[in-house]
């Protein structure tokens, strides 16, 4: 869950920082929902570019149909879906004999008016060959020289995507001696709450902080293999635009 809640972050903050382009560092702490599995923390670097259509916005690379300053837009492109799960990070020696839950890439068809916005992404890596569905608002409040960003999302996920990370198959049941019965995940939903505030130290250069609450629902904790259903994050960077 670590490297979801991060990029989850990061692709927040894009948009809002820079003018055609950015470079910078972005560290994250988040929790994770999967058994006896510690909070991680990861850095990475911010590389952004913005131009009439086309943009890159990490972990996201995708072409508008309309100039990136119109009120409303439709956009086209493929990202990196980060939500994924390495055995090893669980302190659990039965969850280790699992198999991990790589991280997918996936096509995506987006919708933005104002402060809403939509969006439909499909696996087209092969990983687990599903989808997800998702509507969210966000809007940027200036308060002094901070600007303050809340945001909600609702996220929508399939059976096929649910299973590539909670389900336990038939072969990785037998690998643990049924110490870990096999079970198939429908599919879930989650929410996410979360506040951005971004600080001009310069007028090229600007601190970000951010938090987050994502609450997926109760089915699944179904799932052997998991202990919780929220995830909070917390992240902190620096950001240079240009």
């Amino acid at each position: 869950m670590m490297r979801k809640a991060f990029w989850v972050l990061l692709l927040s903050i894009s948009p809002i920082v820079h003018a055609n382009g950015s470079l910078g560092v972005i560290g994250a702490k988040s929790e994770s929902v999967y058994k006896e599995t510690s909070s991680r923390s990861a850095s990475l670097p911010n590389i952004g570019y913005e131009g009439e259509h086309f943009y890159l916005q990490l972990p996201e690379l995708g072409y508008r149909f309309l100039p990136r300053q119109s009120l409303q837009n439709f956009a086209v492109g493929i990202s990196y879906e980060g939500l994924s799960f390495d055995p090893d990070d669980s302190s659990n020696a039965t969850i280790q004999l699992l198999d991990e839950r790589d991280p997918s890439i996936m096509a995506f068809a987006s919708y933005r008016l104002g402060i809403f916005s939509t969006k439909v992404a499909q696996d087209i890596s092969g990983k687990h060959d599903g989808y997800y569905a998702q509507v969210g608002l966000g809007y940027p409040i200036p308060i002094g020289t901070w600007k303050i960003i809340p945001s909600f999302s609702y996220r929508h996920m399939d059976n096929k995507m649910s299973n590539h990370l909670f389900g336990i198959s038939r072969s990785e049941s037998i690998r643990t001696g049924g110490a870990i019965a096999d079970y198939d995940s429908g599919a879930i939903s989650q929410i996410r709450y979360g506040v951005r505030a971004i600080y001009p130290i310069t007028s090229n250069a600007n601190l970000i902080l951010g938090i987050s609450q994502t609450k997926f629902d109760n089915d699944i904790l179904k799932s052997p293999i998991v202990e919780d259903n929220t995830v909070n994050a917390a992240s902190l960077g620096f950001i240079f635009s240009f």
